[in-house]
């Protein structure tokens, strides 16, 4: 596993070993030439996982954002103590 990969499996799994994932900063090789027809696959599968966890990420702060506005709803008493709000019913 390299250690790109190592990093992406410690983020998914935040609760995997993490000296699994133990190394330098990872940084892109140069001179390296065309990437081998034998990797080309696993490239695609750490590309894919990549972009599925921007999706996340992104979903993520779209939910975020959509409770900090609720939570801005919420009216204050006059002096700035917060007010309950009952969120069941």
């Amino acid at each position: 596993m390299s250690a790109l990969e190592a990093d992406y499996a410690q983020i998914v799994d935040p609760d995997a070993d993490p000296d699994a994932a133990a190394h330098a900063a990872w940084t892109p090789p140069t001179h390296l030439g065309p990437l081998p027809l034998h990797l080309r696959e696993r490239a695609r599968e750490v590309l894919a996982g990549q972009r599925e966890s921007i999706r996340n990420l992104e979903e993520m702060h779209r939910e975020t954002g959509r409770h900090l506005a609720a939570v801005r709803t919420v009216p204050r008493e006059a002096d700035g103590a917060p007010v309950y709000l009952d969120v069941t019913g």
